[in-house]
């Protein structure tokens, strides 16, 4: 997830023309009178500063502030800029050293947003860790205790994210990129511009911006989520910024992001999940399609969980599209027509040597060609985050989606049934309630199933339990809980090299699952992989 855009000093006035940069530093970020003022000539040095962090420039920012601190280090617009420069760098205490004297309300009142950014940033991470990637191309920054067990799991993530977007996009950056893990999703309110209602809202649970990443941590929601994949979707967003001097519109910054984020492990497809297809078949047919406008600041802003799935769902299908038309060359070629000044539209339209409205034509025509009618199989449902709010996490959290009011209270007596360990009972009240939830096409619902599925595996009926579990999975490879019940049913059976895959696809979500670190631990042993397997039991053994 993206928010359009940086610096703070440009935040309110990006869009004004460049020759009116000079009278915003001169009118509004000197208003009212600092102490000590810069000397006129250097006005254009300062707008040169702001342009290139509005860019995402740092590295050029960051030569030439060193020659304006060397010439006017205590002008106001010095202090400024390097101030912005310092937090873009995650030297939060510097940055705040550099405001002190500047008044709240200077560049529009900008001052006391970057001071007020700072000082949370500075107290969300002031007890942070860091680990560097195996690569050395990030910086995973962290709090002590649980979030050590995926910070080296996260740079590896990264690191083959580095080359593979490195080969696709033609950019690897020069210099470690900053992650920051966060504890909880108040802490991304805490260093954003979104509110914690937004954030919940919409299920937003990484932002890139200010030149780095931040990612909430899986050991804050309740049933994980896909965190890797996150992880890469945030790093395509920060390539993107940088190769395009953060001129990519929010619609096709996404497009892109969703495209790329898995190409740390497969190559580029569109492969659409049931719900994704569910979805856009449902919008097509009700002529419901979010406008790319309509994107606009950022995915966070829209009204609920499942706009914001469908709007991912449609600028991942365009930039699907474009991939099959004119390949990454293409891609790279329009990122650099748009840096270069021109519109999204205009950039895409020329690379593809077509009017705009046609290539939305055709693309509308790539989405009906597309496989979109419902699967059979498990209902598909958009997978809303569910953030951990602390309290007791009994077996019948969710039990709400299930379809109706019988089957409910079938579902909650065998999760009561299966807390206290009386297996057998549960698995008659489940089944129960899957013969009284509304199916489609003969699909049984997915809570029910899931939980039916574990409790066919604990009373030892494995095959019974993959019936119902593997359809689970093939709906949603996001569902760890299914991915978990699949593994330990293929490890019943011997089957290990199976049980690894499913044990890995649920370390991409629940990363904190005891059941998979400890599995995999002993999978790797067996394969001779030493290192993972000494990895995992050492995450088996912190979190049992």
């Amino acid at each position: 997830m993206i928010t359009h855009r940086t610096p703070l000093l440009l935040r309110q006035v990006y869009l004004v023309p460049l020759l009116v940069v000079g009278l915003v530093l001169s009118s509004v970020l000197l208003s009212p009178a600092p102490r000590a003022q810069a000397k006129g000539s250097l006005a254009g040095e300062y707008i040169k500063v702001a342009r290139m962090l509005r860019d995402w420039r740092y590295e050029d920012a960051r030569a030439l502030l060193r020659q304006l601190e060397a010439r006017a280090p205590e002008a106001a617009e010095t202090r400024y800029l390097s101030a912005e420069l310092a937090f873009s760098s995650g030297e939060y205490e510097r940055a705040l050293e550099f405001l002190v004297g500047l008044d709240d309300t200077m560049a529009g009142g900008n001052v006391g947003m970057l001071r007020s950014l700072s000082a949370s940033s500075r107290e969300v991470t002031r007890s942070f860790v860091s680990r560097t990637s195996s690569g050395g191309h990030f910086e995973i920054w962290y709090a002590p205790g649980k979030d050590e067990l995926i910070a080296d799991l996260a740079g590896d993530v990264l690191e083959a994210a580095y080359d593979a977007l490195g080969d696709d996009l033609g950019y690897r950056p020069s210099e470690p990129v900053r992650v920051e893990l966060l504890g909880e999703s108040a802490d991304l309110a805490r260093l954003s511009p979104l509110t914690e209602t937004e954030i919940e809202t919409t299920g937003t649970i990484a932002l890139c911006k200010y030149n780095k990443l931040m990612v909430v941590s899986p050991r804050a929601t309740l049933f994980g989520y896909p965190w890797m994949d996150t992880l890469v979707h945030e790093y395509v967003h920060y390539v993107v910024s940088r190769l395009s001097h953060d001129t990519v519109p929010v619609w096709l910054h996404e497009g892109l992001a969703r495209f790329q984020q898995s190409r740390w492990r497969e190559p580029p497809q569109v492969a659409l999940g049931a719900m994704d297809a569910q979805l856009l078949g449902s919008a097509i047919k009700q002529r419901s399609l979010i406008s790319f406008d309509e994107m606009h600041p950022s995915m966070a802003k829209l009204p609920s969980q499942e706009a914001a799935a469908l709007a991912f769902a449609e600028v991942f299908t365009m930039v699907g599209y474009l991939h099959q038309e004119m390949g990454y060359e293409g891609i790279r070629r329009a990122i650099a027509e748009q840096r270069e000044g021109k519109s999204a539209r205009r950039a895409v339209a020329d690379a593809l040597g077509r009017p705009w409205q046609q290539v939305e034509r055709d693309w509308q025509g790539y989405l009906r060609k597309l496989d979109l009618a419902p699967k059979r199989g498990p209902a598909p449902s958009a997978r809303r985050i569910r953030f951990d709010k602390g309290g007791d996490h009994d077996e019948n959290v969710g039990v709400e989606e299930v379809g109706n009011t019988k089957a409910q209270r079938f579902a909650r007596l065998g999760g009561m049934l299966r807390a206290r360990g009386m297996l057998a009972a549960a698995a008659l009240e489940y089944e129960k309630a899957l013969a009284s939830a509304p199916s489609r096409e003969g699909a049984p619902d997915p809570f029910v199933a899931a939980k039916l599925s574990r409790t066919y595996l604990e009373l030892g009926r494995a095959d019974d339990a993959l019936r119902l579990a593997e359809p689970l999975l093939e709906a949603d490879e996001n569902d760890s809980a299914a991915a978990i019940t699949v593994g330990l049913a293929h490890l019943s059976e011997g089957r290990d090299e199976a049980a690894r895959r499913s044990f890995e696809v649920a370390l991409r979500v629940s990363p904190f699952d005891p059941t998979v670190r400890c599995k995999l631990s002993e999978l790797y042993g067996r394969d001779g992989r030493e290192a993972l397997a000494q990895r995992e039991a050492d995450a088996c053994a912190r979190l049992q």
